[in-house]
């Protein structure tokens, strides 16, 4: 089996959607990232980029962003997606930006889609801002008008993308002829424009004009390239070499097109100065076609009049004029495959009448990122003969760049062809193809039965699949079959699939299986796997298990994988850990036991996060000998020493922080002692404990931050403090990272009536981890009192609300009252009012108690405003039982 790669292959669209998801819209690098990105994906980035679009909770700078894309990208494939966007869009700025891109866009397609948004989107701002964009589209000139100004070009690139806008509104079907006549002669900008008009009628006339065109250049391109070739051979030959070169290379192009004028052109020029080629020449040359053959036929005449000098120059300037054209008509042959697949993905042109033009164009032409973009993004996965082609490629990059095209389809159907594509012998090429295969929805339960077949090649293949995906779903199913008799190639195997998935479930099994008696290559992936689980459990298994382990490169990587599940001081090293894990380094730096892993040793402390400041200054001690040995030897290395050097400084550093640490714990912890229970200097008090907590040199261990939550918890509890005091509270609990916080500054965020309390409340949700939809996401209510006065109604709302939650009930506010005493509840649902008259009073006080976190009316009157942060809303008799379920839904 070759070796697996250490990390998961990462796709272009893979790199989109991370980018999409965690995007910095003010990074420059991360822009261009992006931007290259797009250039490869093309089109096939557009379903990423338009469900951001039309996802109403994606916020309005992203949406602008994306719409800006359109300057860059303007695909006529953006249509569909912004207009559902703009069918929808509420944010006014977001939708001024959508209508600008489609008017960007300048085609036939889009000027619809704005037609069709100013008859559906009618108030008067979004009408503006139609008319802006329709008006900018003029139809009141003829064709000619605007055809004039397209064909202007790059001369004057304002003016033809006004012809375009203009062109969008007037051209028809039926002027495709004069459309495609002003194709001849047109600059790129010009050119590119028409083809984009000519590719948005309806029908199919436009898709076998366009197959003639794509086969024409083509074969200019590749004429030039042989010109070049050509040309650089008989530039550096002797004249009477090209000569003969010269004119073997016009008999091989022409001799079966005219091979009577051929075959008197070979006699005249074996002839010598006796023959005459030049009527012969003249007679080919005007059935010549292309740079190619144009210029075996002058060259020829040149060299046999005997003009060197003359010969010497059309080589020059054939060189040059093959250069400049190539450029020009890579970029023509880039576009009309775009129209190519643009009206096959429309059905104007069956796929059946381009596919065998472009898999004979893909197999002979090698130098068309276009050509093998359309290729792969067209050819059918039921078309194995075609697919095939793209594992012949011979050069890696572009059998890569085709396999990014054909995965980011994500097809069921490209099963066969991605299984076929893991067999390829370049190792990078295979994995590739597995990490596509992994992105398909069938292709788990294709490679569990490869899993399940209990043959050892099948099951091979698939535990590298899972690898190379790093398939989450996998994870049970490998713990299970490592719990079986399993061969020894097999669980090596399995062990490092579940390495590479990184399932945190999965190491107390691998710990099961480490211990000195086994292979030393299994004892080495065990660990390995554990050390990239990365999490306090496998962490400390491996500081445990290293006890009675010898190898010492299982020893390191044990090491390595402790330090590395507590990566820093918000989550150190446990405090009983520290012995264990102090004989474990002086075993790795031990020479004899360690066997050369020392400075290995060294560098892995520099990732060592605990509390305690002897350990860092015995270790720094240790390692400035270690340091001091080094130097005296012959074979000092300045690079190790400056490392080993590093790691010295920062431990010194660590063991000074810690004291300092210490010091500002205590100033803490007495203002902690020190607060006022009441009185006017309760509040500065606490203002000044927070700010102590904000200091930017100030790093909070975790006993000070439980020894705070619980001061937190305590100090929140009380009911005499005004709301300063509350806001206090909260965000010194924000700062404490302490999740055992969240409901009870939930609670405060969801009782608060001021503003100053209520953001004090959201912004420590916020630090603690929240997200803005989770701190307005209502706690589950587990616990209700039912308070009605009316026993009939009271039976129906137990009825209906089942076994679901612990109910209690209520006939009168006394009764409720003495219930709350005791045992205080989630929600009260109440009728408004009692025998003793309002009820409303009554149950805000209950709230404020905190003997009830919300309240539900049920109430037969219809005066109540549910205004108050303490109500969760109204139900007006008589009501459904479905709309009280709905009601508690969190």
């Amino acid at each position: 089996m070759a070796a697996l790669l250490r990390h998961i292959p990462v796709t272009p669209l893979d790199e989109l959607r991370a980018w999409l998801s965690d995007h910095v819209e003010s990074d420059a690098s991360a822009q261009l990232r992006l931007y290259q990105l797009l250039q490869q994906l093309r089109q096939m980035a557009l379903p990423e980029l338009g469900s951001r679009l039309t996802k109403a909770s994606n916020p309005p700078a992203m949406k602008r962003f994306i719409l800006g894309l359109t300057a860059k990208f303007d695909w006529p494939e953006w249509v569909p997606w912004l207009l559902q966007a703009l069918q929808q869009e509420t944010d006014l700025g977001v939708f001024d930006e959508g209508c600008a891109a489609l008017g960007r866009l300048e085609i036939r397609s889009a000027r619809e889609a704005l037609l069709k948004l100013a008859a559906q989107r009618t108030d008067p701002d979004r009408q503006l801002i139609l008319r802006r964009e329709l008006g900018a589209q003029d139809s009141q000139q003829p064709l000619s008008f605007f055809l004039g100004r397209l064909l202007e070009g790059e001369a004057n690139a304002r003016l033809a993308h006004q012809g375009a806008r203009g062109l969008a509104a007037v051209a028809e079907p039926k002027d495709l002829p004069a459309l495609w006549e002003a194709l001849n002669g047109a600059d790129p900008l010009a050119f590119r424009l028409l083809l984009r008009a000519i590719t948005e009628f309806q029908g199919e006339a436009a898709g076998p004009l366009l197959l003639d065109l794509f086969q024409e250049t083509l074969q200019t391109l590749e004429d030039l390239e042989a010109l070049e070739t050509l040309t650089h051979r008989v530039q550096v030959g002797a004249r009477t070499a090209a000569r003969s070169e010269l004119a073997g290379a016009l008999v091989a192009r022409m001799g079966t097109r005219q091979p009577e004028t051929v075959e008197a052109l070979q006699q005249a020029l074996a002839a010598g100065e006796a023959g005459n080629p030049i009527p012969c020449l003249d007679r080919i040359r005007e059935q010549a076609k292309g740079p190619y053959e144009l210029f075996l036929t002058d060259a020829l005449a040149v060299l046999v009049e005997g003009k060197v000098a003359r010969f010497s120059a059309m080589v020059t300037e054939a060189q040059d004029l093959a250069t400049k054209q190539q450029v020009i008509l890579s970029g023509t042959l880039n576009q009309v495959c775009e129209g190519l697949m643009r009206q096959v993905l429309q059905a104007q042109l069956p796929v059946a009448a381009a596919m065998p033009v472009l898999q004979e164009a893909f197999a002979r032409f090698s130098h068309s990122e276009g050509l093998d973009y359309t290729f792969c993004r067209l050819v059918p996965a039921s078309d194995e003969s075609a697919l095939v082609r793209v594992l012949g490629v011979s050069e890696p990059k572009r059998r890569t760049a085709c396999l990014d095209v054909i995965g980011a389809r994500e097809e069921d159907a490209l099963v066969p062809f991605f299984l076929l594509a893991m067999q390829d012998p370049i190792v990078e090429v295979g994995h590739r193809a597995m990490h596509h295969f992994g992105k398909l929805p069938s292709s788990f339960p294709a490679v569990m039965a490869l899993f399940e077949s209990g043959h050892p090649e099948k099951v091979r293949t698939a535990l590298r699949i899972f690898a190379v995906n790093g398939t989450q779903a996998a994870a049970e199913p490998l713990m299970a079959f490592l719990k079986t008799d399993v061969r020894d190639d097999l669980l090596l195997e399995t062990v490092e699939a579940l390495g590479a998935i990184r399932c945190p479930s999965a190491a107390p099994v691998l710990l099961d299986l480490l211990h000195d008696g086994k292979p030393a290559r299994l004892q080495e992936a065990l660990v390995e796997a554990l050390a990239e689980i990365a999490t306090p459990e496998s962490g400390l298994g491996l500081l445990t298990k290293s006890a009675h382990l010898k190898l010492p490169l299982v020893l390191i990587r044990a090491l390595e994988g402790l330090l590395a599940a507590f990566p820093g001081f918000e989550k150190p090293l446990p405090q009983d850990t520290l012995p264990a894990l102090e004989q474990l380094i002086t075993r790795c730096c031990d020479e004899r036991e360690g066997e050369g892993q020392r400075l290995r040793a060294i560098l892995a402390t520099q990732h060592l996060y605990c509390f305690d400041q002897a350990l860092y200054t015995r270790l720094k001690d240790t390692f400035s000998d270690f340091l001091f040995d080094l130097r005296t030897k012959g074979d000092w290395d300045r690079d190790t020493n400056d490392r080993v050097a590093a790691v010295v400084k920062e431990l010194g550093r660590r063991s000074a922080s810690l004291n300092h640490i210490a010091g500002r714990e205590e100033k803490v912890r007495n203002m902690m002692q020190g607060l006022p229970a009441a009185g006017p200097g309760r509040a500065p008090a606490l203002l000044a404990l927070r700010e102590a907590l904000q200091d930017p040199e100030f790093i909070m261990r975790a006993e000070l931050a439980q020894e705070l939550s619980a001061f937190v918890l305590q100090e929140m509890g009380r009911t005499d403090q005004d709301w300063r005091e509350l806001a206090r509270l909260c965000e010194i609990g924000g700062l404490t990272r302490q999740m055992d916080l969240v409901d009870p500054l939930k609670d405060v965020f969801n009782r608060a009536s001021g503003l100053g309390l209520r953001s004090a409340a959201k912004e420590s949700l916020l630090a603690l981890g929240l997200s803005e939809a989770d701190i307005s996401r209502r706690p589950p209510i587990r616990t209700i009192l039912l308070l009605e006065p009316s026993a009939f109604f009271r039976k129906r709302l137990l009825a209906a609300l089942g076994q679901g939650w612990e109910l209690q009930e209520a006939g009168h506010r006394t009764e409720a009252e003495a219930i709350l005493e005791q045992h205080p509840v989630d929600l009260v649902i109440s009728e408004q009012t009692d025998g003793s008259g309002d009820l409303l009073p009554w149950l805000k006080a209950q709230v404020e108690a905190r003997k009830c976190r919300q309240i539900l009316l049920s109430t037969a009157a219809r005066d109540v405003s549910p205004g108050e942060s303490w109500l969760m809303g109204v139900l007006y008799k008589p009501y459904a039982p479905e709309a009280l379920l709905k009601a508690l839904e969190p």
